[in-house]
């Protein structure tokens, strides 16, 4: 007990009455309302803290009183309420992409009113096609044909290359099995749009069989010709990148830029029917089955 009172301990009780004292006094004189204020700053949290554990208790206590029959009747209709909002938010989304696809294509058939054109969504890819290769949810069934151009509103993206009843295979723009007639609207130039393994992996195009004096340069831009009834005219393909010499020193070709980034395509719109359709396809100008090797190297 000697060792308490010599301790610090008796310098924090003699504190501690200084300050009870103190409180005491200036409570006499301000009639309470300090030591009041003080309790209520110090009771308030706690009164929060009370009301929400009684309004959780009471809520605990009114499921309690729920039948075993009554709580799965309410757990069946919260999971009929859930499944019903999941539905409607996918309904949402559908009618979203639906709208959007109506719009792209009112857009591009106000270029072109003659063509006739059928909406798509793409459904798949295969990760092993270096060409970009991918398929859409359309087939026979919609009048989709092998050989009908696919578009965006940004161009040309591929063609039809298998059809199904209710869905289509699409090869890609990038792919080294299509030549493309294409024309400089600029430069009133033609020629062939191809690609190979090297161009495509860049996600570029090469429009070949350009003559030696070309006048095409950065930034033209380049279009289908519509020659030889594959693809419709004035579809646009991209945009010159860059001018170069062919690799047998006679020609030139035109690195191409697509304005659609043709590997991650989602919305498509394939064209079915146009003016056209069908004709004798182009002959390759002159050595153009051994300029087509060397492009594909």
């Amino acid at each position: 007990m000697k060792d308490f009172f010599k301790g610090s301990s008796l310098k924090v009780l003699i504190i501690a009455v200084v300050v009870l004292l103190g409180l005491a006094i200036y409570t006499a004189t301000a009639g309470g309302t300090f030591i009041a204020g003080l309790l209520g700053l110090v009771s308030a949290p706690m009164q929060s803290i009370a009301t929400d554990v009684t309004g959780g208790v009471t809520e605990f206590f009114d499921l309690e009183s729920y039948s075993k029959e009554e709580l799965k009747a309410l757990v069946e209709r919260l999971q009929q309420e859930r499944s019903a909002l999941a539905q409607q938010l996918v309904d949402y989304e559908d009618k979203k992409r639906e709208n959007e696809q109506l719009k792209q294509q009112l857009q591009i058939a106000e270029l072109e009113p003659e063509n006739k054109m059928c909406s798509a969504t793409v459904i798949g890819r295969d990760p092993n096609d270096v060409f970009a290769g991918f398929s859409i949810d359309q087939g026979s069934l919609s009048g989709v044909s092998v050989g009908d151009p696919v578009i965006t509103g940004q161009g040309l993206v591929g063609v039809v290359s298998q059809v199904y009843a209710t869905s289509s295979v699409v090869t890609c723009l990038l792919s080294e099995d299509l030549q493309v007639a294409a024309v400089s609207i600029d430069r009133e130039e033609s020629g062939v749009v191809t690609s190979s393994v090297i161009t495509a992996s860049s996600g570029l195009l090469r429009l070949n069989y350009l003559s030696s004096e070309t006048k095409l340069e950065e930034g033209d831009i380049i279009t289908t010709s519509g020659a030889g009834g594959s693809y419709p005219a004035n579809i646009i393909i991209g945009q010159v990148q860059s001018v170069e010499k062919s690799e047998n020193d006679i020609s030139k070709y035109a690195v191409i830029k697509p304005y659609e980034d043709l590997a991650h395509v989602k919305d498509v719109q394939v064209i079915i029917s146009f003016p056209g359709k069908g004709e004798e396809a182009p002959t390759l100008p002159v050595g153009g089955e051994d300029h087509a090797k060397e492009d594909g190297e």
